[in-house]
């Protein structure tokens, strides 16, 4: 019997029985973003994009994988196309949309090999001008990166019946169909917020799912405090408002539209601290195991609008003057992206008294693991982690960790994100306990290990 090292918090066995149910999807990590944010993140045309966002998304993603935009949230519905119009009065959820704005994002969307769903304004009731920038986005779209189109933002916050909603939908789906540039083009939703109105997806869904490439929704663990965020309460709520939409569109057919921790912009000490890129990486992991096909990150930044005096505390990071900024969240991405196009294999984990560690493990056809350990025990909650898995030989270390739950500044193997974007880290090589399958290792409080095992 392995005798633990001192300060033992957790013990986590994989099986290694042959992994089932499908793959993580290849297109599962995905960032969703303010329409007021894309010519300060992309750039102002496709000759112009902001190249550190796009090494940035390029970081986030294998190259045998793809991320997804997501263009939307509260300004979906307040942003109006305008094909000769000004972005010089924009505001942080209303504007003008250019086509500048449109080729900027196509062109990034390229570069960095991700796709994207287009949000339509579907508030102002406007089917003819939703059409034409659709067919504007049809042209700009040279290389296919267009996943569908999404029409609307939380409809169910002014549209209070599902059959007004579904009457509007109907016109704009008319709409689209009218012309050779987008009839039978695919569409998304409903985007409903918290998935307290699934009636509105099984409604769009029944309707158009033969073009649809899955419904939307978004969700918000909404903690006032980072202890509440840390709690298995806060995953297994997530795992109620999945099922329930599981019950309206079928397992395997929603995506995560926009999902963080805080709604409102966040909460400082809360949504920008280490422990929410614990929270975050477990939310997408769990959310994953469900069979949820995608979970778009939600961002925005207030600083590009003074006068409104806003602040997002929740982005995973920032874009500033044509460089980029981290913040806790974005290092959870980083990590996450070992797991798309891989199957979970099960994992059994046994906590010592008071802490709360948490363990998935992934593993792809070459038959290599890749564990994904969460210390979320909270403060003052670090020690020893023995992973015990199906073989023996080296593993490697890839440890995500700050000064703490609150650090503002976690970092990957001690590696910080560079201005330009580019993200590399390397792991440290580790060998098992003598004679075992078995990897002993030190995790911080509100740390992530990820390791990868022969």
């Amino acid at each position: 019997m392995t005798v633990p090292l001192p300060g033992h918090i957790a013990d986590s066995t994989i099986s290694s029985q042959a992994p089932t149910g499908s793959p993580v999807p290849i297109t599962y990590q995905g960032l969703s973003i303010e329409w007021s944010m894309v010519e300060h993140w992309f750039g102002t045309s496709a000759a112009t994009v902001i190249v550190p966002f796009v090494n940035l998304l390029t970081s986030l993603r294998r190259t045998d994988t793809s991320g997804v935009l997501r263009i939307g949230g509260n300004s979906q519905d307040g942003y109006v196309w305008n094909p000769s119009g000004s972005t010089a009065g924009n505001q942080l959820f209303s504007g003008t949309i250019t086509p500048g704005m449109v080729d900027a994002l196509f062109e990034v969307a390229r570069r960095a090999g991700w796709r994207v769903i287009f949000g339509l304004n579907l508030a102002g009731d406007d089917p003819t001008l939703a059409a034409a920038l659709a067919q504007y986005v049809r042209g700009a779209d040279t290389t296919g990166q267009l996943l569908g189109f999404e029409l609307g933002n939380e409809p169910n916050g002014y549209l209070t019946t599902v059959d007004a909603y579904m009457a509007r939908i109907g016109r704009y789906v008319a709409a689209l169909d009218a012309s050779p540039a987008t009839v039978g083009v695919p569409i998304t939703g409903p985007a409903i917020s918290e998935n307290a109105d699934v009636a509105y997806a099984a409604a769009l869904w029944n309707a158009y799912s033969a073009r649809m490439p899955f419904a939307t929704w978004h969700d918000y663990a909404n903690s006032p405090n980072l202890a509440g965020l840390l709690t298995t309460a806060k995953i297994d709520e997530l795992g109620q408002r999945i099922t329930a939409m599981d019950g309206a569109v079928g397992v395997g057919h929603s995506r995560m539209g926009e999902g963080n921790s805080v709604g409102s912009g966040g909460i400082d000490g809360v949504s920008n601290v280490a422990g929410a890129g614990c929270w975050l990486i477990d939310a997408m992991l769990s959310a994953a195991f469900r069979g949820e096909a995608g979970w778009n990150t939600h961002s925005w930044d207030g600083f590009y609008y003074p006068a409104e005096g806003r602040t997002c505390w929740y982005t995973p990071f920032v874009v500033r003057d044509g460089q980029v900024s981290p913040r806790p969240p974005f290092y959870a991405m980083a990590l996450f992206k070992f797991a798309p196009g891989r199957r979970f294999v099960g994992v059994q984990t046994s906590n010592a008294s008071g802490q709360l560690v948490r363990t998935w493990a992934l593993r792809d056809p070459s038959g290599r693991t890749y564990a994904f350990v969460i210390n979320k025990g909270g403060a003052g909650k670090a020690g020893t982690v023995g992973l015990t898995g199906p073989r023996t030989g080296t593993a490697f270390l890839n440890l995500l960790a700050s000064g703490g739950c609150s650090g503002k500044d976690p970092l990957i193997e001690g590696v910080r994100l560079p201005a330009n974007g580019t993200y590399t880290w390397t792991g440290r090589a580790i060998a098992p306990v003598s004679g075992t399958t078995r990897f002993e290792f030190t995790l911080p409080e509100c740390s992530v290990a990820l390791v990868s095992l022969p």
